[in-house]
């Protein structure tokens, strides 16, 4: 069977085989992005968070400079913290930095402690891998998967080539999980949840961070995707009891609204 046939006029068995097998053989190695004209240096086009634009950006302005500098000393007292984490895990001063924003050069690090991807890896050795291959295996989610997958921060430089390395791992990790936890199974705002994980962590720790944030005690977001919409509705039914004893003006602005 060729490689180069659509996937979507094929039985669905072949439609998974097919896609997988292109994820596996990926983006040609060193190929220059092409942004719809001609071949350039990406560099060029590139702004801090990552998004490649269709022109060559400007030297920075003075106000970028003087952010860039602020962004620098808020990333040291970010690594002062972070090694010292056992004290500083609990307090206050964690949470306002949180709500001021991570720094990019710290926020992967910050992720996985804030999440205890270590901890949760360490109990389940060799699980993602296991996941992964069992996804793998229903081809119907593979589709699904791989079609979100190619329109996912699609301007970024780091998802823009097709069958890329980020991509694969995009799809590996929505099929491991489409697996690991069959009561959401895939569901296609995941996709850009996970790309997310994955420009600041590596492969299994970005599976393990969207399984602390779907699944896990402390956040359980698994609700806002779950089939099951009874749980939502009683979560939307506390939230506005809550705006409404402690934001009432606000409560009735929306209802109004």
């Amino acid at each position: 069977m060729e490689m180069d046939e659509d996937p979507d006029n094929l039985p669905a068995q072949g439609q998974g085989n097919i896609i997988i097998t292109k994820y596996e053989q990926g983006h040609r190695a060193g190929a220059a992005v092409d942004l719809g004209h001609e071949q350039v240096d990406v560099g060029k086009y590139t702004n801090n968070p990552g998004i490649v634009h269709e022109t060559e950006l400007p030297r920075f302005s003075a106000l970028e400079v003087k952010q860039r500098r602020k962004e620098s000393k808020r990333t040291n007292k970010w690594q002062k913290m972070l090694a010292d984490w056992t004290k500083y895990r609990s307090t206050k001063k964690l949470s306002q930095r949180v709500y001021k924003g991570i720094p990019l050069a710290v926020r992967g690090r910050a992720w996985s402690l804030l999440l205890d991807i270590d901890k949760i890896k360490s109990q389940n050795p060799g699980k993602y891998k296991v996941m992964k291959e069992k996804g793998k295996r229903s081809s119907r989610i593979i589709h699904h998967i791989q079609l979100d997958v190619s329109h996912t921060l699609q301007k970024h430089m780091m998802f823009i080539q097709r069958f890329g390395v980020k991509q694969q791992e995009l799809c590996d990790i929505l099929v491991a999980y489409s697996a690991y936890n069959p009561e959401v199974g895939y569901h296609r705002d995941l996709s850009r949840i996970t790309a997310i994980l994955l420009l600041y962590l590596p492969e299994e720790d970005a599976f393990w961070a969207l399984t602390q944030l779907l699944a896990g005690e402390r956040h359980s977001l698994q609700v806002f995707y779950s089939p099951n919409t009874a749980q939502l509705e009683r979560l939307l039914s506390h939230q506005e009891q809550v705006l409404h004893k402690s934001f009432p003006k606000i409560m009735r602005h929306l209802v109004s609204g």
